[in-house]
């Protein structure tokens, strides 16, 4: 009886898990790379992957903004990019922002996002790297995440952890603002 009920819930819960966790490939094309203008609205954190949500204003006079929903890695990875301090001043500000992402293949208002760029121009938050190099999803490594004019920021430690997570964490390789990891 008791091994019956666990292969029940095997057969219950293993697919859910195999569609929580999708490759970048089967979802965004990789081969258009787009730029989004407009307004952080709304960040949510979780597991395997967050969204942030970005209010893109229309272009034609009189049209409805879009809001685009826009996946980057899960929160641990955030917290190495600087994202997750700096999204709480972006939202209160209206702060208008650029974000370099990849569109999702079935037409939805949905991305995957590489890099956003603050409303001071200089200001480049690695949110992901790799570009579609088999990388995407993978943090910049830590204390290199932000950048101004291209040089690195060092971003404050948090929560006493001691640095990027440890030896071989998820950042520990990769190029600033998408670039190919390394070998």
């Amino acid at each position: 009886m008791r091994r019956t009920l666990i292969l029940l819930a095997a057969a219950l819960v293993l697919p859910v898990a195999l569609v929580a966790h999708h490759s970048f490939a089967a979802e965004y094309d990789g081969t258009k790379p787009m730029n989004l203008v407009g307004v952080v609205t709304r960040v949510d954190q979780q597991n395997p992957h967050g969204f942030f949500y970005l209010t893109v204003p229309s272009t034609k006079a009189g049209g409805r903004p879009t809001i685009w929903a826009l996946e980057t890695p899960g929160p641990n990875q955030l917290v190495r990019t600087g994202f997750n301090e700096m999204y709480k001043a972006m939202i209160d500000n209206k702060e208008q922002v650029t974000v370099r992402a990849y569109p999702a293949r079935d037409g939805a208002k949905r991305a995957f996002a590489e890099t956003l760029t603050r409303a001071d121009g200089r200001t480049v938050i690695t949110i992901s790297v790799g570009g579609v190099n088999g990388a995407v999803g993978r943090a910049a490594p830590a204390n290199s995440a932000v950048t101004v004019d291209g040089v690195a920021v060092p971003q404050p430690e948090t929560g006493g952890r001691g640095g990027a997570g440890g030896a071989g964490g998820a950042g520990g390789r990769g190029g600033q603002n998408g670039g190919a990891p390394r070998q």
